[in-house]
């Protein structure tokens, strides 16, 4: 299985040139986990001014009660968190011989945090492409890296026709650094001010 050493040094590598990364020596969280079994980075996108994205990781056996103890860690973690970065906090999970329907139903409970679980046989580029944390794409007509925000975007517009006069609003708050509420205040208040939208 990938070890949580693997998992933030990945982290590291992806968060360069877009976030500020310190580990959980820097961010004395407390955790009701083994120290051996878990891992915390703290993720600030550069530029912003203020909020952090936090990253539990966690290595765990396939018992029920260590994922328990987990999602406990997480509620603990998530009591420490000033607002609005409790709407900023992940917990990626290695469990071992977890079945492909048990990681999906972990996922599906948003209960204290975002969680995302490692597939079998997934490799950890593969399982961070599932997250925020998604590797820039990579246009092969142009040879240019593309922003994957930018191609969601036209992909949605392609579909949506009527988005299309809206994207560069969207994505500018997208990419403003608000918190997930103060995020979909912003988007209710741009839907509100374009009448023909609605």
């Amino acid at each position: 299985m990938i070890s949580i050493e693997s998992v933030v040094n990945a982290i590291s590598a992806r968060a360069h040139g877009r976030f500020i990364v310190s580990s959980d020596d820097d961010t004395p969280l407390f955790s009701s986990l083994d120290s051996e079994n878990n891992g915390i980075c703290r993720l600030k996108r550069i530029g912003a001014p203020s909020g952090c994205r936090t990253i539990l990781i966690a290595s765990l056996a396939s018992r029920s009660e260590s994922l328990q103890c987990a999602l406990r860690w997480a509620a603990d973690v998530r009591e420490q968190l000033p607002e609005p970065e409790t709407a900023d906090l992940y917990m990626f999970l290695l469990i071992e011989n977890v079945s492909f329907e048990d990681a999906g139903r972990i996922e599906a409970d948003d209960q204290f945090c975002q969680k995302v679980v490692l597939r079998p046989e997934e490799k950890v580029n593969e399982f961070l492409d599932r997250t925020f944390l998604s590797a820039l794409t990579f246009d092969g007509e142009t040879g240019m890296i593309g922003d994957p925000l930018q191609t969601a975007l036209h992909s949605m517009a392609d579909k949506h026709p009527w988005t299309g006069a809206h994207l560069p609003a969207w994505r500018a708050l997208l990419l403003s650094g608000k918190s997930g509420s103060e995020l979909a205040q912003a988007l209710d208040g741009a839907f509100d001010s374009d009448e023909g939208v609605l």
